[in-house]
């Protein structure tokens, strides 16, 4: 064969090679949009999967509320800031104490979503915060929290040692430990019980995670409960204590 001949077919290669691989790319990028494409659409879904869940809980669904994370002050709030409240479900539960509010948002801060926050309210409320950290959440930047003790799986920074210790009963060990290591971070303040979960977490696991929140709550409750009926026994002149 010529050197004219090969030239040719070598030529001829070379164009079916460029025209495979520019309809390849466009093969990649037009069903699947790339991967920034991707995500958009990941996003997407899941606000309308909260949506949905909202629905069928007979919850109210928000887009964003950039005032509700300024509620609290303490865990992911106090690292990150208040920030804003996207996809925000507000309902209530009904439970044994009757029914308790709750919230489930994905929380951005600095224009970035960090993860997803569920809230159970309390009956009563404490002063001070109690957070519950697993081993591998960050430390709290906190000067006002110390390290109390570990509790069951998770470590224990505090505002109030002398406080927030007979809070810590074994129902509440066990409360915290069913919430599963996932949720990384659990903290009390005021008459409110959070956690922060992954952002891709499903409404399946949301509504587990808020189960034993409630349990949370409800340990933390019954604590507040024996404090206060013990205060007021002190109180009471002591013909009419129990």
């Amino acid at each position: 064969m010529s050197t004219a001949a090969w030239f040719t077919i070598a030529v001829f290669a070379l164009v079916l090679g460029l025209v495979a691989l520019r309809l390849n790319a466009q093969g990649v990028g037009a069903p699947g949009g790339g991967g920034g494409g991707g995500g958009s659409r990941g996003g997407r879904g899941g606000s309308k999967e909260r949506r949905r869940w909202a629905a069928q809980m007979e919850w109210e669904y928000l887009d964003s509320d950039p005032v509700l994370p300024s509620r609290w002050r303490y865990g992911t709030i106090h690292q990150g800031g208040p920030g804003v409240a996207r996809n925000l479900v507000t309902g209530s539960l009904l439970t044994d104490e009757g029914r308790r509010l709750v919230y489930v948002f994905d929380h951005e801060q600095a224009g970035r979503p960090t993860s997803a926050v569920a809230a159970v309210q309390r009956r009563g409320s404490m002063s001070g915060a109690l957070e519950l950290r697993m081993p591998s959440a960050p430390l709290p930047d906190d000067a006002g929290l110390d390290l109390l003790e570990p509790v069951g799986q998770r470590y224990a920074f505090v505002s109030d040692p002398a406080l927030i210790r007979p809070m810590i009963t074994p129902r509440l060990v066990r409360a915290a430990d069913a919430v599963g290591e996932e949720i990384e971070l659990l903290w009390a303040e005021d008459s409110w019980v959070l956690c922060t979960a992954p952002l891709d977490i499903s409404t399946e696991h949301l509504q587990d995670v808020l189960d034993q929140l409630v349990e949370v709550a409800a340990a933390l409750d019954a604590t507040s409960a024996r404090s206060g009926a013990q205060l007021e026994s002190v109180r009471r002149p002591e013909s009419e204590r129990p």
